[in-house]
């Protein structure tokens, strides 16, 4: 990723060469006007224009004689934003904006939004520059924001993510969450909060996607865990150990071990601590009373 500004005049490029990226580039026009080259032919630009050009999509900055302009240019490679989430980072939106922006490669937007856009990218710019500690991270911050600005313009018409995306990807925060947090009590509510769905839809999506439950998962994790620490440290005290793995007694981890894994762990760990079968058995739901 590169953000930078770029003043255009009469010579910058007399000879009208277009030129081409390998990612899709956003260009905004801070000052002054001009002409975008495209393949509709010839834009013209002014203060507050935004434009996008496809990959691979040949275009110039161009001025006759007497004119000039500003412009803030977001270039964008394959690889950068890195997208957590498919279908909902920054290279995701950019590919959505440039689809949308057609022959003509002008972003249609609400001049607040151009303007917020502006200032997002007149800071991003700065940041970019700036010797001081995470300046880079704070430009892509600020370029992402504007990304999002312009992606939720309603002139745009940006399609928000198909709803079947929408309930997958709250099934797989919800198992990441399981993943990282089985130590701590979770609940149904903590699980629901972190997407879309309700609850019922989405006890049935977890189910769907995963092949099991929220408390199945949950106690699959544990299990997982307290196997793991059993094989580095065989005379752990069990209690300490159940505790640590979310079990609420040592009765309790003593009954889902055995119902998970078919012996006791001191039973399992006489027979040499081998991989336990794939499903940890029935488990109560999350919000069931009672310890978990």
């Amino acid at each position: 990723m590169d953000v930078i500004r770029v003043a255009i005049d009469a010579r910058s490029n007399p000879r009208k060469a277009r030129h081409q990226h390998d990612g899709h580039e956003l260009l905004v026009v801070a000052a002054g006007a001009g002409t975008q080259l495209v393949a509709a032919g010839e834009e013209p630009c002014r203060s507050g224009d935004i434009f996008v050009f496809p990959a691979g999509f040949p275009h110039l900055s161009h001025c006759v004689p007497g004119q000039e302009f500003t412009c803030l240019v977001l270039n964008h490679e394959p690889g950068d934003f890195a997208d957590t989430s498919p279908g909902d980072g920054g290279a995701h939106l950019l590919a959505l904006l440039a689809e949308g922006a057609g022959p003509s490669c002008r972003l249609p937007v609400r001049p607040a939004v151009a303007a917020q856009v502006r200032a997002l990218l007149e800071r991003a710019v700065g940041e970019w520059r700036s010797p001081a500690r995470g300046g880079r991270c704070a430009a892509r911050a600020l370029a992402m924001q504007a990304l999002v600005a312009l992606a939720r313009d309603p002139r745009l018409a940006v399609a928000a993510p198909e709803p079947g995306q929408a309930a997958d990807r709250h099934v797989d925060d919800a198992v990441r969450w399981i993943a990282r947090y089985w130590m701590q009590p979770v609940r149904i509510a903590d699980l629901v909060a972190l997407g879309p769905l309700g609850r019922s839809q989405f006890l049935a999506r977890f189910r769907a996607r995963t092949g099991t439950t929220p408390a199945a998962a949950l106690l699959a994790a544990r299990l997982r865990e307290a196997r793991r620490l059993l094989r580095e440290d065989p005379g752990r005290n069990l209690l300490d150990l159940a505790l640590s793995c979310g079990f609420a007694s040592q009765s309790h981890f003593n009954h889902r071990f055995r119902a998970g894994c078919g012996l006791s762990p001191r039973a399992w760990l006489a027979g040499g601590a081998g991989e336990a079968p794939p499903s940890p058995g029935p488990s109560a739901p999350l919000d069931a009373p009672g310890p978990r």
